[in-house]
């Protein structure tokens, strides 16, 4: 898998994100840290992630439209540059109200980094098949999977290091040097998307430019048109209903069976991680080609280990489950992707894979906030049968449908729908991708 970073210029991007990817942990877990320790409630906690969470509903099939209109690679850029500009202007407030801090600035900065971060990421899904050739396609959104989720675990860790020392610099200083590392971050990030080549979108010579709006609503309709895309969008819905309440299961678990101590919380939740992490180093050696049997069966394997999860208050078999989940989620994710990457013509690809993001964003919080007071009423155990079988209905009810369980990574990117397509990485690809290949890293 690692051979796909000898192309220059998907390793530019994945070096950026990588780098990236460990400041967006450290800013996703560091102001609710923050607003708990200075403000002890748990309210503007969650409704500092829900201001988060609406730049996405309100703006994400937006931020499709232009990525199917603008180069990706300028889109990207200017959204991390964006960024850090954004973060070194908190980081100057911050530095000027002294430890007095008002609430106000954190739904502020959190609803303007996550606007501009609305537009990145469709730009960068929708580039990452005009970077690589199409055989290599899986292997590299493999290595982007596991290199977010590796750099999601190491910002954790450091999270947690770095708030062993809030007590001793302050609770406000902390939550500077955890701006400062984000806004460089993203510094680093727009370096290696400066070397990309422009990755303007490939469409075909008859089209016209119509209002984004228009733009919008055919990017909804492509996705109603292709059964497989959209039964696996629906799907993602359920993924994220029943995905979102984990966090708050695990701390009411630990609790109850496992003496409320940090650290078998913290392997808990390493267990899923490492599991989700060996899942995409493997599925490239698995050749997997039928995308909706992976994303079923996958789903359907989750929610039973879910299931086997509430009847295991023995801490070594809580964790292996949940090491076993991860597993199986770790293998629902790339082939999908890949598939839809494939399948979808470049002209669309900025708007499908902002659909998948916005169901997501939109259904995180709804899950969230149900979470805690259906645990309350089911109770501990209830709560994992409800989840899990949450996942398996959620894998198990596309499989129903044939052309979900029939449908096969294709070969070569498909092209506009009203132009012939000449099936060589060449004409797809001119970006230099494959005149790169043999480059040393």
């Amino acid at each position: 898998m690692l051979d796909i970073l000898r192309i220059k210029d998907f390793r530019n991007l994945w070096i950026g994100q990588a780098i990236s990817r460990i400041g967006d942990a450290f800013y996703f877990l560091g102001p609710m840290f923050v607003i708990k320790k200075v403000f002890n409630d748990d309210a503007m906690v969650g409704a500092v992630g829900a201001v988060e969470a609406l730049p996405y509903l309100l703006f994400g099939t937006i931020g499709g439209a232009i990525a199917d209109r603008i180069d990706r690679k300028k889109i990207m850029i200017w959204s991390d540059l964006l960024s850090a500009v954004f973060l070194l202007v908190y980081l100057g407030f911050l530095m000027s109200v002294g430890s007095q801090l008002p609430k106000w600035i954190f739904f502020v900065v959190g609803f303007s980094l996550a606007f501009v971060r609305v537009f990145f990421f469709p730009a960068k899904n929708a580039a990452i098949p005009r970077l690589v050739p199409a055989e290599k396609l899986f292997s590299a959104n493999a290595l982007s999977a596991a290199t977010d989720q590796f750099m999601w675990l190491i910002g954790n860790v450091l999270m947690v290091v770095l708030g062993m020392l809030a007590d001793r610099i302050g609770v406000i200083q902390f939550l500077k040097v955890l701006v400062l590392v984000n806004a460089v971050t993203f510094l680093f990030s727009v370096y290696f998307l400066y070397l990309l080549p422009g990755i303007e979108i490939l469409r075909s010579e008859h089209h016209e430019e119509k209002h984004l709006f228009t733009d919008v609503k055919e990017g909804i309709a492509y996705a109603k048109r292709d059964r497989v895309i959209g039964l696996s969008l629906l799907a993602s819905f359920g993924l994220g209903l029943f995905m979102s309440p984990f966090f708050v299961v695990y701390l009411a678990t630990n609790m109850a069976w496992f003496g409320n101590h940090a650290s078998p919380l913290a392997f808990i939740e390493t267990c899923f991680i490492i599991g989700m992490l060996s899942m995409s180093f493997i599925i490239p050696r698995l050749k997997v080609k039928k995308a909706g049997m992976a994303y079923g069966l996958g789903l359907t394997i989750a929610g039973i280990c879910v299931l086997f999860m509430g009847f295991s208050p023995i801490y070594g078999m809580y964790c292996l489950w949940n090491l076993v989940c991860g597993f199986a989620i770790g293998g629902v994710d790339v082939p999908m992707r890949t598939y839809q990457m494939l399948k979808v013509p470049d002209e669309y690809r900025g708007r499908i894979m902002s659909l998948g993001q916005l169901i997501w964003m939109s259904v995180q919080p709804i899950g969230m906030s149900l979470g805690g007071p259906l645990l309350g009423w089911l109770g501990i155990v209830k709560m994992h049968v409800l989840m899990g079988a949450g996942f398996a209905t959620t894998g198990a009810a596309p499989l129903l449908d044939k052309e979900f369980r029939e449908a096969t990574i294709p070969d070569q990117p498909s092209p506009s729908e009203d132009v012939e397509f000449v099936p060589t990485n060449l004409s797809e690809y001119p970006l230099g991708a494959l005149e790169t290949e043999t480059e040393p890293v």
